[in-house]
Formats: structure tokens, sequence, C-alpha cells
């Protein structure tokens, strides 16, 4: 969702400032009002590149990680149920976490309770750090007078988000570094080694087989024509990039990388886990499951499984079931919607999302091992592969000439 800035003047006439999420002007207009805010002037933010915002605050010491989000969490839930005020819990965290953009915001939290406002609401100046779904999760526990909850909600998810990008990470690790490998071989083989040997078998001037004049033809390409090839590559990235950033693009290929082999079915299995254990919490949390399904659809990353999460939402609010207008949604089985529906006629549907997303959590680690063992092999096959052809393209014109030297 678009973020905006807005200024604005309070009922005592004080000048309000900040930044806030919403659709669009016209509602975060509203909800400023409805807050006793009156807007003078409210800008959208223009969104930086993903690219170049982490590298700037990669530099500026700026990267907030998410189990540093998540160890904030827990300890503010300690810090909570032991007694301490929720000022003095954010001075100390603030002069003790790593990140300077979470100390930054800590700080900010600080003079806006100062000031009389609530948590929540000085949470939403800073979306960049904290989420809807945590602002939500806070709200309901300040209205509810359990805050130490929930943040042990928001520990729970973040613990659990931080867990798996640190499995991915990790296997992912090794293929990357091969593979990267694999590149710079390729440039210095095409740059440097064939060119060489090229050199050679010309003045020898004798036949060479078709496996050294495909090698000598690529390497020539490499080093006379790469500029084409570059220029071919660049112009279709940002024709590609381009197309992506529209909702047709993204739509198309979110749906596209769902049906990838091995992959697809890892990320399937991903975006459930993070749907099941969100609804969870917020469920827990007590909200509604109509502004709960737009809570999780902000967090999904896939625009394909979004617009069924949409679909499922009206279809809710039409009077269909939570396991009927679940259908809806291309993640779940037949056996898991059946656990579903014996969880919302119990009135425990909260357990039953939790179950079925600690099972694939469980599995998830299967999965990763599973593409981990296909991918050495995988890469081992490659490496062997450029090493027999290089070879056979290089020696087999030597083996030639002494035969003919040996005849």
């Amino acid at each position: 969702m678009p973020q905006f800035n807005y200024q604005g003047r309070d009922k005592e006439g004080n000048l309000r400032t900040g930044q806030r999420i919403a659709a669009n002007a016209d509602q975060l207009n509203m909800e400023l009002t409805k807050e006793g805010i009156f807007p003078i002037r409210i800008t959208l933010i223009k969104e930086r590149s993903r690219y170049f915002e982490k590298l700037q605050d990669w530099f500026q010491g700026q990267t907030l990680h998410t189990n540093e989000l998540a160890v904030f969490a827990r300890q503010m839930q300690l810090l909570h149920n032991a007694g301490v005020p929720i000022i003095t819990a954010l001075q100390q965290l603030s002069s003790h976490t790593r990140s300077r953009r979470l100390a930054n915001a800590l700080d900010g939290l600080i003079e806006h309770l100062e000031k009389g406002e609530s948590l929540a609401t000085a949470m939403q100046y800073y979306p960049i750090v904290f989420s809807p779904l945590m602002v939500n999760i806070i709200q309901i526990g300040e209205n509810t007078g359990h805050l130490g909850d929930a943040f042990g909600h928001i520990h729970q998810y973040l613990e659990f988000e931080a867990s798996t990008i640190k499995q991915i990470r990790s296997t992912f690790r090794y293929p990357i570094f091969v593979l990267i490998t694999i590149g710079i071989a390729i440039i210095v083989l095409n740059f440097f080694v064939i060119p060489t040997f090229s050199r050679f078998f010309s003045r020898l001037g004798v036949t060479l087989p078709w496996q050294t004049r495909i090698l000598i033809g690529i390497s020539n390409f490499f080093v006379h024509d790469l500029y084409i090839l570059l220029a071919i590559l660049i112009i279709a990235t940002v024709l590609i990039y381009r197309y992506l950033r529209t909702p047709e693009g993204k739509y198309r290929w979110h749906k596209m990388e769902l049906k990838i082999p091995v992959f697809g079915n890892l990320l399937k299995r991903i975006i459930l886990i993070r749907f099941c254990q969100a609804m969870a919490i917020i469920l827990n949390s007590g909200i509604a499951i109509t502004q709960s399904l737009i809570l999780v659809k902000n967090i999904v990353p896939n625009a394909y499984i979004g617009a069924q999460i949409s679909e499922m939402q009206n279809a809710i609010e039409r009077g269909v079931p939570f396991t009927q207008a679940i259908k809806k949604v291309d993640l779940f089985t037949h056996l898991e919607r059946q656990i579903l529906a014996v969880g919302e006629k119990n009135g425990e549907l909260s357990p039953a999302l939790n179950y079925i997303g600690h099972f694939h959590a469980n599995e998830i680690e299967f999965d990763l091992k599973r593409i981990n063992d296909l991918m050495g092999p995988l890469l081992m096959g490659i490496i062997s592969g450029m090493v027999l052809i290089l070879a056979l393209g290089i020696y087999l014109p030597i083996w030639n000439m002494i035969n003919l030297v040996h005849s």
C-alpha cells in the first residue's frame, strides 16, 4: 500500500506531522479526522528503488533484520509483564539495540507517548519498522489490557519468519556460491584461456574438430561481440522489470512462480505457513475474520494468492462460512479444509490453523533438504560437463597432431 506524509492540526491547534500507510489520500484524510487531526497537507511518498534503498540503508547502518524485531517484541513482553513502564522499557531497548533504524523508531515512540498518544498510534508513524499487522495486534492488546500477550503473539510470528529466512539462506548459500564460481570460470576461460589456444591452433593451420570450433566461436563472441549480448540483456531486463511492476505483470509472474518445479511447491508451502501463522495470531488477538484477511493479504508477498484472499474476504462478507470461502485460496488440500471445518464448528479455528502451520513448518525442513540434495549432484554435473567440453575442445586437436606425427 502507498505511504503518505501528512501535516495537520489537532483540537488544541498543535501541528501534527507524520507518515502513514493508507489505500489512498481520501482514506487517510478520514482516518486522521476520526482521530481528531484535521489534515492540512497530504502528499504521497514516492517509492524508492528497493535495491537503492537497501544499499543506502546498509551504508547508513539503517538495516533492520526480522530477528532483531523479534527480540524487541520478546523483550517488551518480558519487561511489560515485569511491571516496567512502557516508556522506561523503550528507553532501555533503544540504548541497547544494534539497529539504528529500530533505535530511531523507538526514540520516536517515546516522544509520541510523552505527548499522550497510545502505543499503537505512535507505531503508525513508523510503517517501515512496524507493519500494520503489528500495529493492529498492539491496538487490540491495549484495548483489552493484554499488551504483554500482544507482544508475545508478535514475537511468535516474527520468530517463525526469522527461522524460515535463516533456513532458506542456509540451503541456497552453497548453490549460489557454486553458480557464481562457475560464472567467473566461464568469463576467465572465454577471455583469457581459449583465445590463447585459438592463436596457437591458427598458427599450426590444422583442421579443428567441431568441439574446438564451438569453443573458439563462443570465445570470439565474448571477446568481440559481448556488447551486443549485454545490450540485449539490459533492454530485456528493463522491459521485463517495467512489466512486472504493473498489476497484471506481477499477478502473472506470481502465478507462474508457484508452478516452477520443486521451487514452486516450496514457495507455496512458505506462503501457506505465513497465512496460517498470521491468521491464528490475529484471531487470538480478537480481530474479526474479515479484518484479519486484510492484514494477512498485506503480508503475503504473492499477488496471485493475495487476489484469492480478497475473493475469500468478499465471500465471507456475503455470509459464506470460513471453510467454504477458503476454497477460493489455492493453498489448502481437501484434508486441511476438513481440519479447518472441524475447528470452525468447535470454535477452535485458531488452533486448527496453528496445527496446519506447524505441520508444514516441519515439512519445509525436508523440502529444503531435498532441494539441497538435488542441487549438489546437479551442480557437479554442470561442472563436470564444462570440464569435459573444455578438455575435448582443447586436447582433441593436440591428440590429432600427435597421431599425424606418428603416422
